[in-house]
């Protein structure tokens, strides 16, 4: 995950905007994903606002066409507002969405396997063809395998005035949770 996020961070100008979404590079991204300034790093926090990237995404790009726009995504979480990606082919706005495709809602599905000895329920996902979809709506769209191919491709999209889509195909992420230490309200033990 890291590898992936040192990618984004590498091909992302310093005062590019980044968009999390809940999918496990999302979570580690709070912790991990280094911003030079305010209002760099678009969050729900812990809402648990599963689909709100891609729409965050298009609607900061608007908002901002002055500076690079990156939104990262799970396939499910994506699906959430996919069809947004007419909408910013219709008006050429800049912005860069990255799929990490696992085919399932990954979070949900480690949780499951490690803690519900693998019963998985409504967790596995079939998702689509998103370089296939993003290029039916007019938007720019390549797969990569890995993060050199990654950089080079966001360092691409970002230079494009115009809507991007990066489908990145991954397997199980390793849970974050263990090597994230959240903060300790004040006044408690």
């Amino acid at each position: 995950q890291l590898d992936w996020l040192a990618a984004i961070r590498s091909a992302l100008p310093v005062d590019g905007l980044f968009v999390d979404e809940l999918t496990q590079i999302g979570y580690v991204s709070r912790f991990t994903f280094p911003v030079s300034g305010p209002r760099q790093f678009l969050s729900t926090g812990y809402q648990g606002t599963l689909g709100w990237g891609v729409a965050t995404a298009i609607g900061a790009a608007h908002a901002r066409p002055d500076v690079p726009v990156v939104s990262i995504s799970g396939d499910g979480g994506a699906m959430f507002a996919i069809a947004e990606l007419a909408t910013a082919a219709h008006h050429k706005i800049p912005v860069t969405i990255i799929v990490m495709n696992d085919n399932a809602f990954g979070n949900v599905r480690g949780i499951q396997r490690d803690n519900f000895d693998g019963r998985f329920i409504a967790s596995d996902l079939t998702s689509p063809d998103f370089v296939a979809l993003a290029q039916a709506c007019g938007v720019s769209a390549v797969r990569v395998d890995s993060p050199d191919e990654l950089q080079a491709a966001l360092s691409k999209a970002v230079a494009h005035n115009g809507p991007n889509l990066i489908e990145v195909p991954v397997g199980d992420f390793p849970s974050p949770w263990e090597y994230i230490r959240m903060p300790k309200q004040r006044g408690t033990a």
